[in-house]
């Protein structure tokens, strides 16, 4: 099933159209409110750090409610909602300028996309028939690589140009109107509510919490995958808030150009999704996860050293390349590995895994830019991980990885 075939369904169509337009509006606004924040601190970067672990903390906690409210409540209405309420807390970005406030509702905001992304999801599976949603799944997924390197690039020449958040914001709002009218044009969908599973869905969440965790501790391999994630996501989470002052700083560089550079993550992250697909079908999935592990590691010092512009952007299309290739691989293992009753809990876990740890690098690099300089806190941060990646080919469950391969 192709992408214009799956498109001809009018109730995908105008999911696909909302989503299209909510997440480009999303990285836009979240790329200037990035630069927004660090102009009204007069270039504190510790603001920069604490600005990235609210909105991921406020994220994560809006995509653990989406779920049970999308038990309870039709997800279209769930969808419809998320849009309505990110519209007043941005129409407030535009009258108070105050870096807590901006802050708070960046937060809220990223609450309500956290509810969003899986109620949209889900929906997918409500309004496309079974045998094509493999194909709903794969257009989403590559639209989403497409807005990854537009969005960043169009919120950072906007602030570049203007200097001024504004312009930003009337095109954030522009996205979730358009998003709530294609949003309405799509069939209503009612769910069959279960009294018992939404009174203990907290039992159930406890539940599969503390039996996923005792399967992982039967399997070193899978152990390995999700502590390697957790060293990532902390490299990455010190790397995102500390990305605009490198660029600043060691580049020399502007705000346009750490839009480009994030933009051309964006595109090397496409490029690996198309080389993923060949690895995966030539490679054994252990053997490419440890491949671009440690390739990954090494590029972070190839990134930070490439102190010319053309070189530095160069490494980062290289680093979504490792990533994009990375990340199918380790999934593609769980599939074929992990009990089926298990893998929606080990799933959860690989999401967790690398969201907590960027959390906590976000209130690290609040606290740490304080005595030093950004190259030093990037620096320390890539010894750390490549130090635990190493470890790592040294365990049990690595070798088990590389011996199931």
């Amino acid at each position: 099933m192709n992408d214009d075939n799956i498109l001809k369904l009018k109730s995908f169509r105008s999911l696909y159209i909302a989503g299209l337009t909510s997440e480009l509006g999303s990285f836009i606004t979240d790329t200037a409110i990035m630069l927004f924040v660090f102009a009204l601190s007069a270039h504190d970067k510790s603001t920069l750090g604490i600005t990235r672990a609210v909105f991921l903390f406020c994220i994560t906690i809006g995509s653990l409610t989406g779920g049970p409210l999308g038990v309870r409540f039709p997800k279209r209405n769930l969808l419809i909602m998320s849009e309505v309420l990110r519209i007043p807390l941005v129409i407030s970005l535009f009258f108070i300028h105050h870096v807590p406030f901006v802050i708070i509702a960046n937060g809220l905001i990223g609450f309500f996309t956290g509810i969003y992304n899986p109620s949209r999801q889900s929906l997918i599976n409500e309004i496309v028939p079974e045998n094509k949603i493999k194909a709903a799944n794969s257009l989403f997924g590559s639209t989403m690589a497409v807005l990854h390197l537009i969005g960043p690039l169009v919120g950072a020449s906007l602030y570049s140009f203007t200097k001024r958040v504004d312009e930003v914001l009337f095109l954030d709002i522009f996205t979730y109107i358009i998003g709530i009218y294609f949003l309405l044009q799509i069939k209503h969908f009612n769910v069959q509510n279960s009294k018992n599973n939404n009174k203990t869905f907290l039992q159930n969440l406890r539940f599969d919490f503390v039996e996923g965790f005792r399967y992982v501790k039967t399997r070193p391999d899978v152990f390995v995958i999700l502590s390697s994630t957790v060293i990532l996501g902390f490299g990455i989470g010190v790397l995102i808030p500390l990305l605009l002052p490198y660029t600043l700083e060691v580049l020399g560089k502007g705000e346009t150009e750490y839009g480009i550079g994030i933009s051309l993550f964006g595109l090397g992250g496409i490029i690996g999704g198309y080389l993923s697909h060949k690895l995966n079908n030539k490679f054994p999935a252990g053997k490419i996860f440890a491949a671009t592990l440690i390739l990954e590691g090494l590029n972070f010092f190839v990134w930070l050293y490439a102190t010319v512009f053309w070189l530095n952007c160069i490494a980062l299309i290289i680093w979504g390349i490792i990533v994009f290739v990375r990340i199918p691989s380790e999934l593609n293992y769980f599939s074929t590995t992990v009990d089926k009753e298990f893998l929606s809990r080990i799933h959860s876990f690989f999401d967790l895994s690398f969201v907590v740890p960027n959390i906590t690098a976000g209130m690290f690099v609040a606290w740490i830019i304080q005595y030093t300089s950004t190259f030093n806190v990037l620096l320390g941060a890539s010894i750390i991980m490549m130090i635990f990646i190493i470890l790592q080919f040294f365990t049990r469950g690595m070798k088990e990885i590389l011996k199931a391969s």
